[in-house]
């Protein structure tokens, strides 16, 4: 149903649509057990749960990015969505996110 939601259907790479579904799981507490905990994974644009911690972590910097994002991606996705946003390019925005929950 999430996937309702979404404006990017076809126009974003896949990773960043599954991403934002299980953001929209994630936030409505339907979170499986073997999900990766915050800060998990090698790449934010991995997907499904890596990428919905990523995004929860963003939206967190900004509340309603996620959604922001969401309309954005209307007519297409461009990682610069993230910089106009939230003021810093995707890769910086993964080191901090990897740094705030690095053991």
């Amino acid at each position: 149903m999430s996937h309702i939601w979404q404006n990017g259907i076809g126009k974003a790479p896949g990773e960043v649509i599954e991403g934002i579904a299980d953001y929209v799981r994630l936030k409505a507490n339907y979170i499986p057990a073997h999900w990766v905990k915050a800060g998990g994974g090698d790449r934010w644009d991995h997907g499904y749960d890596v990428t919905a911690r990523f995004l929860d972590y963003c939206n967190g910097l900004r509340n309603g990015f996620v959604a922001e994002l969401n309309k954005k991606m209307k007519d297409g996705y461009n990682d610069s969505y993230f910089v106009d946003l939230l003021g810093k390019n995707i890769n910086q925005l993964w080191t901090d996110y990897k740094a705030k929950f690095a053991n």
